[in-house]
């Protein structure tokens, strides 16, 4: 089955700060990845949360452009795991929006597993936040969104 890693970051405070995204796929044949934007620097959506939502966000897309039907997905944010999962609730008004695209996105799948590893299994998505974050703060990573 393919695997798809995603991570979310906001520095240099969160929230307010620049919030950035990565996702890594890994396939029988090469692996892809990517990264960006997840809010408008500086803003009040810009918050780790957000970032680790469009992470995911993004990688699902991607996966759907690929045309792979069948994933398992990790992420290191016991938020966004477990309320995608169902056990914890959704307090913060700025994620619903984001919670509902990915289900939407999550029920055209065959099969899909959401799963958390720690940190330290995520590095490969973790590395592509902080190089979106560096582009970011370089001025040459400017469209908020998937890439």
């Amino acid at each position: 089955m393919i695997e798809g890693y995603f991570d979310g970051l906001c520095e240099p405070k969160n929230p307010g700060g620049i919030a950035t995204y990565g996702y890594y796929i890994k396939t029988d044949h090469n692996n892809i990845e990517g990264f960006g934007l997840a809010a408008e620097p500086w803003s009040s959506d810009a918050t780790n949360n957000v970032a680790e939502y469009t992470g995911l966000l993004c990688l699902l897309t991607k996966l759907r452009e690929l045309k792979i039907e069948e994933v398992l997905i990790y992420g290191d944010s016991q938020l966004v795991i477990n309320q995608l999962n169902g056990i914890y609730k959704i307090k913060s008004h700025r994620l619903v929006k984001l919670f509902d695209q990915i289900n939407q996105v999550i029920k055209t799948f065959k099969r899909i597993e959401i799963k958390w590893i720690p940190r330290e299994m995520n590095k490969k998505a973790d590395h592509l936040t902080r190089v979106a974050y560096k582009l970011a703060l370089e001025g040459k990573l400017k469209k908020v969104g998937c890439n």
